[in-house]
């Protein structure tokens, strides 16, 4: 097939690194006008850019990589966070109850971590099950 004339659509483009990086500040928290800024580009091309097909897979992958990372730091800190909630508990001196709540804080976000990674696992299985029972790939909305 002969190669086309002009400049490829947006979406037959790859994402360039300027528009990866106003992704990740945007899965980092920043508003799109923001991230356009960080992407050195304007905020319609940024609205456009975020229709790219690739967009939304990678801001989830950022968003994924960030958590994946704060809860390696929480997982670290863990036996640290344990070992002062137990001195804490033991010591009659202090009111342990100003850091209580904090390493209590710390290890229900290390739990959901873990629950929202045995859900996702256990998602994939099923939607892998309705695959091969479908013989294709089915018409479900991922959220």
């Amino acid at each position: 097939m002969p190669k086309k004339r002009g400049k490829p659509k947006r979406d037959e483009m790859e994402l360039p690194a300027n528009v990866r990086r106003g992704l990740i500040a945007h899965s980092e928290g920043l508003s799109w006008i923001e991230a356009a800024k960080v992407a050195n580009i304007t905020p319609n091309a940024m609205r456009l850019w975020r229709k790219h097909p690739d967009a939304e897979n990678f801001i989830n992958h950022a968003i994924n990589s960030s958590l994946e990372e704060s809860l390696g730091s929480l997982a670290q800190a863990t036996p640290a966070l344990a070992n002062r909630l137990i001195k804490l508990a033991l010591d009659e001196k202090i009111k342990g109850y100003t850091a209580v709540s904090a390493i209590s804080e710390a290890f229900k976000i290390l739990q959901s971590g873990i629950i929202d990674r045995e859900n996702k696992s256990e998602l994939k299985k099923l939607r892998e099950a309705m695959e091969r029972l479908e013989g294709g790939t089915p018409s479900i909305v991922d959220i």
